[in-house]
């Protein structure tokens, strides 16, 4: 009887490890044990929406990753263990495709020079070992840097990040490739339209909501001459302290109006406290005016 349970036993696991079913999803047991490749993620908001990364992270320990463990040409889960999965919370686009709002596997196909970065559609699998090409339904081919530092701990994050843009970097070893996101035209149509909306939601906030409006087509859509409409209601509608005058002086400048952007920036400094907080306003403001008027600072 013995004999019979140690090989039931036995078949059920020899039927996991052929299935590679995930060892800390399908635990039995539910032990909340630590792996040689500990379990992360990371998000970033970009836009008004949030791109999670769930990926499992495995070190170098003395070995040669790329071309030595991670075979040229050969499909990567991108991580370790089961599936590496990014979740888009929004529409984002990478490079001319448009991605909509969902979670997608991560892949990776890495050669000497270029990564094939890989989104596929069966996020239920374990890693490479289920990865079925029919399924993807994006690639994207990124070049290869060196990495500013030996990297021991397989690492995804976001750098270069803007209201609505960014960039997803993967860094291992000696190297680093990164991958750029932006908002899509749903995307950016759902900020405007937040926009729009917040300007008749208070009447007593209104300058302040211009403000916002006005930094935000200067910073990220460079529509200058609009940004100059809005900032000049912020004005209008009592919101002139210093540092909505350095926005408009900035925006004027933009708009090829230096005389009048100098102007503005010295009336900024006299509006601006003499208080040690406002210490670093001051150095900006005085950085501007030495900047634009040609003088060293």
């Amino acid at each position: 009887m013995n004999r019979i349970i140690c090989i039931l036993v036995f078949s059920i696991f020899a039927t996991k490890s052929i299935a590679q079913i995930d060892p800390m999803k399908d635990d039995q047991f539910n032990i909340n044990k630590p792996t040689s490749s500990q379990r992360a993620e990371v998000s970033q908001k970009i836009g008004i929406g949030f791109i999670k990364v769930n990926y499992s992270r495995p070190n170098v320990r003395n070995r040669k990753i790329f071309g030595g463990l991670l075979k040229y040409g050969e499909v990567w889960r991108l991580g370790a263990d089961y599936q590496t999965i990014i979740d888009f919370q929004n529409e984002f686009v990478i490079f001319n495709d448009t991605i909509p709002k969902g979670k997608y596997a991560l892949y990776a196909i890495p050669t000497k020079n270029e990564w094939k970065i890989l989104l596929n559609s069966d996020t239920k699998g374990w890693g490479q070992y289920s990865y079925k090409s029919e399924l993807n339904v994006y690639e994207f081919t990124v070049p290869v840097e060196k990495s500013p530092e030996f990297t021991e701990t397989f690492t995804i994050g976001f750098m270069n990040t803007s209201m609505n843009q960014g960039e997803l970097c993967f860094q291992w070893e000696n190297i680093r490739t990164r991958l750029p996101i932006t908002i899509g035209n749903t995307h950016r149509k759902s900020i405007h339209n937040i926009y729009e909306f917040s300007l008749g939601v208070n009447k007593q906030s209104l300058g302040y909501r211009y403000y916002l409006v006005s930094e935000y087509l200067f910073l990220e859509e460079q529509d200058y001459k609009k940004a100059l409409e809005y900032i000049q209601k912020a004005i209008d509608n009592g919101i002139d302290r210093y540092d909505v005058l350095f926005l408009k002086a900035k925006v004027l400048y933009a708009n090829g109006n230096k005389k009048e952007a100098i102007e503005v920036l010295k009336l900024a400094k006299k509006k601006t406290p003499t208080s040690s907080e406002s210490s670093d306003w001051m150095y900006r403001i005085d950085q501007k005016i030495s900047d634009w008027e040609g003088k060293k600072p």
